[in-house]
């Protein structure tokens, strides 16, 4: 019955801020998101008018670079999505196709309420809403990190001491002069120095070597009682393994303007909707992290 069914419009909109929407994934299951998804790409197509299949592309095309964003299908598959459900005819040679009149009953509900909406218009405001939402977030949770600082350990500069040692080592190998200790209770538990060029390996970053030595030495992937230095603001990539790792704190030295993720370029660390939320402290021992760094590529131009 239609009545157990939610709001089409309501439906769309919630959809309209995701990304990489699988429609064979919601065939067999969210039913109403299903139908809804589909009703919106078939009102891409006129009422009672006919489409050879160029055109008929284009307009599944144009669907999907604007209301239909959030779908990760090409128009051929989209328009074979179309035909299977019987939202849309086509004749026996594939050369003329039509929205189906009268519609398929599954799909009625969702085309009533959808039909003559601007879903263009109701996608990039939903869209809209969300970033706004989004960046709110964002700037409460910096206001908030930037009122109340994380504090500062008398032992950080010891330990960005002993990545710094790391970092030369890397440099000594023809790296970039990056390294990083994961500490638990005291102790040194992992160590790390860049080594991509060594490994070929792009994932050889300080902070994932040191990660890896220590979720082998406590033999568990979750590191909730560690803390990492590293004398380089972490990139997207590593500051995702921080997070997966549970690391409880993040120490860092020198800013990364061009790939930092904890503020410089994004702040991951900042985003709310993410479980788990590491204290990030910077700017420990950077004007020696930084020179390091500075020297290293000044050699090399």
């Amino acid at each position: 019955m239609t009545s157990a069914r939610e709001d089409p419009l309501a439906v769309y909109r919630r959809l309209c801020v995701r990304r990489g929407i699988a429609l064979g994934g919601l065939a067999s299951g969210r039913q109403d998101d299903f139908r809804a998804l589909l009703a919106a790409a078939a009102l891409a197509l006129d009422e009672g008018a006919g489409y050879d299949e160029p055109s008929v592309n284009a307009r599944l095309k144009a669907w999907l670079d604007g209301p239909g964003a959030m779908v990760d299908v090409d128009h051929v598959e989209l328009r074979r999505w179309l035909v299977d459900v019987g939202l849309v005819r086509r004749d026996s040679f594939g050369r003329h196709y039509a929205r189906a009149t009268p519609a398929p009953d599954d799909f009625a509900y969702e085309l009533a309420g959808l039909g003559g909406v601007d879903l263009g218009l109701l996608a990039a405001e939903a869209r809209e809403s969300e970033r706004e939402a989004r960046e709110a977030r964002q700037e409460t949770w910096r206001a908030r990190r930037d009122t109340t600082p994380a504090p500062r350990s008398a032992e950080d500069a010891r330990w960005m001491d002993e990545a710094l040692s790391l970092a030369r080592q890397a440099q000594s190998r023809g790296e970039v002069p990056v390294g990083a200790v994961v500490v638990q209770d005291g102790v040194v538990i992992g160590r790390g120095g860049n080594a991509p060029l060594a490994a070929s390996d792009p994932t050889a970053h300080a902070e994932i070597g040191a990660l890896r030595e220590a979720a082998r030495a406590l033999g568990n992937y979750r590191l909730p009682q560690a803390s990492l230095f590293v004398t380089l603001e972490p990139c997207a990539m590593c500051a995702g393994a921080i997070m997966h790792a549970r690391i409880a704190r993040l120490v860092f030295g020198a800013p990364d303007p061009k790939t930092g993720a904890c503020g410089s370029v994004v702040d991951l660390f900042a985003e709310r909707r993410i479980n788990h939320h590491t204290v990030v402290v910077g700017g420990v021992r950077a004007d020696e992290c930084g020179a390091l760094l500075s020297a290293f590529f000044a050699a090399r131009r």
